[in-house]
């Protein structure tokens, strides 16, 4: 197939999503004989405000109808010049108007739109998802948001490229536990319970520490001041508290909305408290590509898999497989996370990966594969050869491209 593809939210890869997205997927469609066109539309000026899920601004919307037509412009002439075959896009609504769509579909090109946020995110993508052919989402229970709005939701997980997440045979391990990510949740909570417990930990990331207060990649496109027409405040400026209690207010109404500004305010007093906690453990944050070198250097590598239903602090917690459940795994690690019933999909619990329900059983088993080094190699060797065979993002695409051609 011929695929045109527009998966980059920027093409300066020192934004985030800069290259995260197309690193991972054009090696395993170049594997199975595909050919890539990727779109050299630059997403940037519309990513500015991706948390935005409609009600956009005249200035939003006149930057995305640009963006809008300089895609379909690429499509047709990349169709007229050689016939594509599939539009591949990780478009939130921000990116690209939804009514554009049709332009690629009278050209005979199907659509298909990728989105891994849909269990606590799912607004900001409901709009491009109910127009594309095909509603890529890669949580299992993401499926009745997706028929809600009218989606033809096709469920495929995420997976790694074993030829950026690999092992390292001959590096010495430490005995220790190990996190890569960033301070979210009830992340800290947990690894509160890990410190607390005496528990050997090193933490990579930001948010954990003075050390990690940059990271070399930026996280927001998005300026200070006013963008597009909308006003940017400051995070943690008085502005952006009193926004936060009217966001509440209008979402919940009054004793609701105060409600939950007070459980945001306990939650923030208590990650102050904690944090002074993992300043010893703070390791900074690391390039995705040192990741297999970190790993490599543990016995247990730790994950967590809560976040907020509604993506803001105080709403409910629920767990939902990530990315790094593939990644790790491939790395080939003693692999400990938050256990969801579909990672039961994908692995035998407790045989090549393990799983926790709480904080006490998290700290248990870190301790137990520290002490049972012959029990953390069964499970490391287990869950790399599983995910080496069934998880790689070949075999996630090649899933998806037999569904595509299935439902045609």
């Amino acid at each position: 197939m011929r695929i045109f593809t527009a998966v980059r939210h920027s093409i300066d890869p020192k934004y985030y999503y800069g290259g995260l997205w197309s690193g991972n997927f054009y090696p395993a469609i170049q594997q199975l004989g595909h050919e890539i066109i990727g779109s050299q539309v630059d997403l940037l000026p519309v990513s500015g405000f991706m948390s935005i899920p409609g009600d956009f601004t005249a200035q939003e919307l006149e930057a995305r109808s640009k963006i809008t037509a300089q895609i379909i412009a690429e499509v047709r002439q990349q169709h007229k010049e050689k016939p594509v075959d599939l539009f591949l896009s990780y478009f939130y609504n921000t990116h690209f108007d939804p009514d554009g769509l049709e332009a690629i579909h009278r050209l005979g090109i199907p659509t298909v739109n990728f989105y891994c946020n849909s269990i606590y995110q799912f607004p900001l993508v409901a709009d491009i998802a109910a127009k594309v052919n095909f509603a890529w989402h890669a949580e299992q229970n993401a499926r009745d948001l997706y028929l809600a709005v009218g989606a033809n939701p096709v469920w495929v997980q995420m997976g790694a490229d074993p030829t950026i997440c690999h092992p390292l045979f001959h590096q010495n391990r430490e005995r220790e536990a190990c996190f890569v990510g960033q301070r979210y949740g009830d992340r800290d909570r947990h690894m509160a319970a890990i410190v607390k417990a005496g528990v050997p930990v090193d933490i990579y990331g930001p948010g954990w520490g003075e050390a990690n207060s940059t990271s070399g990649v930026k996280n927001t496109a998005t300026p200070v001041g006013e963008y597009l027409g909308r006003k940017q405040l400051v995070p943690g400026s008085r502005a952006s508290y009193l926004q936060r209690i009217g966001d509440n207010i209008q979402a919940q109404g009054i004793l609701g909305g105060l409600a939950r500004t007070w459980q945001q305010i306990r939650y923030h007093q208590t990650t102050s408290t904690l944090s002074p906690l993992f300043l010893p453990f703070a390791e900074g944050v690391i390039p995705f590509q040192q990741i297999c070198a970190v790993f490599a250097q543990y016995e247990v590598i730790l994950n967590f898999s809560n976040v907020w239903a509604d993506g803001r602090t105080g709403s409910q917690l629920i767990p939902h497989v990530r990315l790094r459940d593939f990644e790790a795994p491939v790395c080939r690690t003693c692999y400990l996370t938050g256990y969801t019933e579909e990672i039961g999909e994908f692995y035998q619990l407790g045989k090549e990966i393990d799983t926790y329900k709480s904080k006490e059983e998290l700290v248990d088993k870190t301790k137990f594969y520290l002490n049972h080094p012959h029990e953390a190699e069964k499970l490391r060797e287990a869950g790399y050869q599983r995910a080496l065979r069934d998880h790689t993002w070949k075999s996630r695409f090649q899933q998806l491209f037999n569904i595509i051609n299935n439902k045609k």
